[in-house]
């Protein structure tokens, strides 16, 4: 029979972490699922612990690593449920998750949809919701971008994601850049008060900004979206200064806690020229300076905590 979710887990060298999310799948109060775990060229025992759960529903996909986009689109392409989910080896889902994605589809009519809810942050211990942004837009793509729409918050009709896959190019922001171009199809659709995935926040996630300079990436998956072929291109010019001027203030994280001083003040004032009017600038300003003084580094590492 065929299942009503499809949930996509691509991983690599997790399998320190990845039993919690497959246990919070097996665990869900709605059992028409398959879950498709790709191994992105793992090299530690994750094709042992996937194997250990003895269930019919669970499939074990091995590729060689090409990144988790390629992963993602090869668990799409073996995918048979109606609508598909997305979860990340480190984070989990609650036990009521399906279920109530399931009521409010079936509420709904079944539609061909792009569907979001919200999500939790665990971090030493506690958890908390993040708050969603309103759609107040004039433009959808404006919202898409500022909304920060995190994959494994959506939950996808199949029909789209057969026409729309994840860019093989980017593996940073490489969600937005989907939801851009499946907005072209269905407008996302945020499920209100369903908080029901958990990230885990954990010193080697691939957006801690002191151990990886992922902003580099960030800022090819900008140009590329606002190129005049893409609909990225319609988001507003000042939308578009601002998140160049935070991928700028990103990437002087980074040098600021790798103790790169010069290469850091660089991106700081880039981030304070991008965008001028930004919100942030006199804060930014204030690093700056900072950086400037004396044992500069270590006074702006505490302006940043």
């Amino acid at each position: 029979m065929k299942p009503f979710f499809s949930i996509i887990v691509p991983t690599y060298n997790r399998a320190h972490l990845i039993a919690k999310a497959i246990e919070s799948v097996i665990n869900q109060t709605l059992s028409s699922w398959e879950l498709i775990i790709v191994d992105d060229g793992s090299t530690d025992n994750t094709k042992e612990i996937v194997n250990s759960y003895n269930d019919s529903r669970i499939r074990y996909i091995y590729q060689q690593n090409a990144e988790r986009s390629e992963a993602r689109n090869n668990g799409i392409k073996n995918s048979t449920g109606t609508y598909i989910c997305f979860l990340d080896s480190d984070d989990y889902y609650l036990a009521n998750r399906l279920k109530e994605l399931h009521n409010e589809i079936i509420k709904q009519g079944k539609p061909i949809a792009f569907y979001y809810t919200g999500i939790l942050y665990l971090y030493e211990g506690e958890i908390s919701a993040r708050p969603e942004l309103s759609n107040t837009f004039a433009k959808i793509q404006d919202f898409i971008v500022c909304a920060v729409i995190g994959t494994p918050q959506v939950c996808i009709h199949e029909s789209i994601l057969a026409k729309e896959n994840f860019n093989p190019l980017f593996n940073i922001g490489e969600d937005m850049e989907l939801w851009l171009r499946v907005s072209k199809i269905a407008s996302p659709i945020y499920l209100e008060n369903q908080f029901t995935v958990v990230a885990v926040e954990h010193d080697t996630r691939s957006v801690n900004v002191k151990l990886y300079n992922s902003y580099i990436d960030q800022m090819r998956m900008l140009r590329h979206i606002f190129s005049e072929n893409h609909p990225g291109h319609r988001i507003s010019e000042n939308i578009k200064k601002q998140l160049r001027s935070n991928c700028f203030f990103g990437m002087a994280k980074f040098f600021i806690y790798n103790r790169k001083k010069r290469t850091a003040a660089r991106h700081l004032m880039q981030s304070i020229f991008a965008d001028v009017s930004h919100f942030q600038n006199k804060y930014r300003l204030n690093i700056l300076l900072k950086l400037m003084q004396p044992n500069g580094i270590e006074k702006a590492i505490l302006l940043l905590q």
